[in-house]
């Protein structure tokens, strides 16, 4: 089954699923606790998008005039409404006036000194301060707010509730008084704690004086408080902390160090191209670019990445000759993208090609760059002139496939991956593909097949049992995918993705919370750089009710974050659990 010419693009809007693969793609993915275990595209650097979370309905608005700031009739809080006086007419203290009076003009109360107050009984100072507040009412609704502060600033004088507090700060608000909206909503909140109308108004100043961790802090209480049905506040505490991560990434991305990412994803990426077959160099001299070209081949082969990155560096620094160097110039590009410097290793990839426009590896590799780039037509380009050059090499079909996957082109997905196959059928992650494609497409019954024979074809591969669990969790053959991810534990220990599925399978299904969270750490024990085990192990803390244990792991994938959106998903995470901590 041949393809050859199938070059062209994807199909339109094929680029804009592509964009919302990479927004959802975050280093919190293996840690998504949803009903069941999400799909992960086989042996590659592409990860399948997590599944969405619902979102709960906002509660209704009802449109209406703006009234004064009546707090205690219109606030969803449970903050009863100020006492009243007595029907019964109560005599006053000697130096106050009468009830009636209080109730009919409440400013003669104004001048009495604090000790004359404290002479009236409860009653009649509540009954003073509601005549003051609905003065203060009056005013607020006329937008005259100076003297709207100042009845309420006297009814306070009269009894301290936090209605009062509230009704001066949405005062101040209006006149542009953040700190004072601030330090009478924290009067409010010291009378009742619960008190949402103050909290939001609070809220709303600190953003305004840029304050803003204390803001999302209040907006996060207010969706908690309301049950995540204020959909303004919601809303809110999403902007500030996509604001909050935002501006912290990029102070910290400016003097972070690229740095190498896990060693699961670097096998990842590397194991997604079929071996290379090359005559390393056998030279001696330690001066000579092909020397080090030849280590950081070798280092490669062995998994020793840091050493292999700093040996291709220096081969390049030297110089290769005209054998190596287009080779050399690929894997510096690779090494360099693997760090997360994409513009980089475009850069190198593009030396390569002029070094040896024959060399197809070096397209492939620089297709997958304009894809993190979302410059799909550009890959596609890549693709075509690939096959060109080579159309008998089954990597190019692979990699072709997998972008068709993440575009949800799976049936051009699926034409890709049985070429691949077609062209070399040792390839065990052009089956594994396969069959998940085909059980994205609703073919069920053909994936199991394909997977059955897979796992015949390649009984002591990992990969296969690891993926083939997922799918078979995603079926809730529960039982059945433990087995799996358990025999892909035992073929291959210092791989942490198994554990992670494993983890989250028990977490999910059998509501083995201590298993899951021992499982994870044999993950992270396995690959301390693995920032997949590091967020599983967050998010499990913290369904636990350990926020505090929770916040040491997301501070952890701050440190292991390499690009500017890992680093805003960490940072987003660390500062949510904030929230649950103070």
């Amino acid at each position: 089954m041949s393809n050859n010419n199938t070059s062209q693009a994807p199909a339109s809007g094929a680029q804009d699923k592509i964009n919302k693969f990479f927004e959802d793609r975050d280093w919190k993915f293996y840690a998504a606790v949803a009903a069941g275990v999400t799909l992960a595209g086989a042996g590659a650097y592409y990860l399948t998008q997590p599944p969405a979370v619902p979102k709960k309905k906002a509660a209704k608005k009802t449109k209406g005039k703006k009234a004064a700031p009546q707090d205690a009739s219109s606030s969803s809080t449970a903050t009863p409404a100020p006492a009243t006086a007595s029907d019964k007419e109560t005599k006053p203290a000697t130096a106050a006036p009468s009830t009636e009076a209080a109730a009919t003009e409440p400013a003669d109360h104004t001048s009495l000194s604090d000790e004359a107050i404290e002479q009236l009984t409860t009653e009649e100072r509540a009954k003073v301060a509601q005549g003051l507040k609905e003065k203060g009412n009056k005013m607020f609704g006329a937008k005259k707010y100076e003297e709207a502060i100042d009845a309420y600033t006297q009814a306070i004088r009269f009894k301290k509730d936090p209605i009062f507090f509230s009704n001066r700060a949405a005062c101040h608000s209006f006149l542009g008084n953040n700190k004072q909206v601030i330090a009478d909503s924290n009067e409010a909140l010291a009378l009742d704690p619960t008190y949402i109308k103050a909290i939001n108004r609070r809220a709303q100043a600190f953003e305004k004086e840029n304050q803003l961790e204390d803001a999302l802090y209040d907006f996060s209480c207010v969706c908690i408080l309301e049950g995540f049905k204020n959909d303004n506040a919601g809303k809110s505490m999403e902007r500030l902390l996509q604001q909050i991560a935002s501006t912290r990434a990029k102070e910290i991305i400016e003097t972070k160090p690229h740095r190498l990412p896990s060693t699961a994803y670097v096998n990842a990426y590397l194991d997604s191209f079929r071996p290379a077959t090359i005559d390393v160099p056998t030279i001696t001299d330690e001066s000579s670019g092909d020397f080090f070209f030849a280590k950081a081949f070798r280092a490669t082969l062995d998994k020793d990445y840091e050493t292999a990155a700093e040996a291709i560096d220096k081969a390049v620094e030297l110089g290769c000759s005209a054998a190596y160097q287009a080779l050399a110039l690929n894997m510096k590009g690779t090494y360099v993208f693997l760090m997360g410097d994409s513009q980089g290793a475009l850069e190198y990839l593009n030396k390569a090609i002029e070094a040896d426009p024959k060399y197809v590896q070096s397209y492939i590799k620089r297709s997958s760059i304009y894809i993190e780039q979302q410059d799909v037509a550009s890959a596609f380009k890549d693709f075509e002139t690939a096959i060109q050059v080579n159309p008998s090499d089954p990597d190019v079909y692979y990699h072709r496939g997998q972008i068709r996957y993440i575009s949800n082109d799976y049936e051009s997905a699926a034409n890709d991956y049985s070429e691949s196959i077609a062209l070399d059928d040792t390839f065990v992650f052009a089956h594994v593909q396969l069959g998940v494609v085909q059980y994205k497409m609703g073919s069920v019954s053909k994936s199991m097949t394909t997977f059955k024979n897979t796992l015949q074809k390649f009984a002591q591969s990992a990969d296969v049992h690891n993926y083939y669990g997922e799918l078979l969790a995603d079926q809730q053959k529960f039982a059945e995918a433990v087995d799996m991810f358990s025999k892909a534990i035992e073929l291959d220990p210092k791989n942490p993705i198994p554990y992670i599925n494993k983890a989250m399978l028990k977490h999910q299904a059998f509501k083995e919370a201590d298993e899951a969270i021992s499982l994870c750490k044999k993950a992270f024990d396995a690959d301390p750089a693995c920032d997949a085990a590091v967020a599983s192990l967050g998010q499990l803390y913290l369904e636990r009710g350990e926020p505090e244990e929770a916040l040491k792991y997301y501070n952890l994938a701050i440190d292991l974050a390499r690009t500017q959106p890992e680093l805003e998903h960490a940072i987003s995470y660390v500062e949510a659990t904030k929230t649950q901590i103070k």
